[in-house]
């Protein structure tokens, strides 16, 4: 077996919506319905990064999963075990320029000697996202 690459990320979320709209709003990912669903209806959704891959599964807490049985789910805030989530990005300055707009906690991280600049915010949930630029 190999691993090929990172297919998700699954968010269970107290407020499904405000966490599809963050991603939406701040981060200008395309957001879709749920599967099986033609509309969002409040229920979460996949989060696409700019190739139309889905990076992120939205889900309420309330929402029953295959493993539910075997590992109950109990609501957090944050990211437990998981200390962050990184994502590519592009528009350094657009990016933060919104973070900015919408009034939400950032910190900046730069390390010219490898051509990369990075954002840290933490989405709805309270999971923490490192947001990476690769700069000229």
């Amino acid at each position: 077996m190999a691993v090929l690459g990172l297919d998700h990320v699954n968010v269970r979320s107290t407020d499904p919506a405000a966490t599809v709209a963050f991603f939406a709003e701040v981060l200008g990912m395309r957001v879709g319905p749920p599967m099986g669903q033609a509309e969002m209806a409040g229920a979460g959704g996949w989060i696409y990064d700019t190739e139309d891959r889905p990076v992120l599964h939205v889900g309420g807490v309330d929402m029953r999963y295959p493993t539910d049985a075997e590992r109950p789910f109990k609501p957090a805030h944050g990211g437990g075990a998981v200390h962050h989530v990184a994502l590519s990005c592009s528009d350094f300055d657009g990016t933060k320029a919104r973070l900015r707009a919408k009034e939400l906690s950032f910190s900046e991280n730069d390390f010219p000697q490898y051509g990369l600049k990075q954002l840290f915010v933490a989405e709805p949930n309270g999971i923490l996202l490192e947001l990476n630029f690769l700069v000229a």
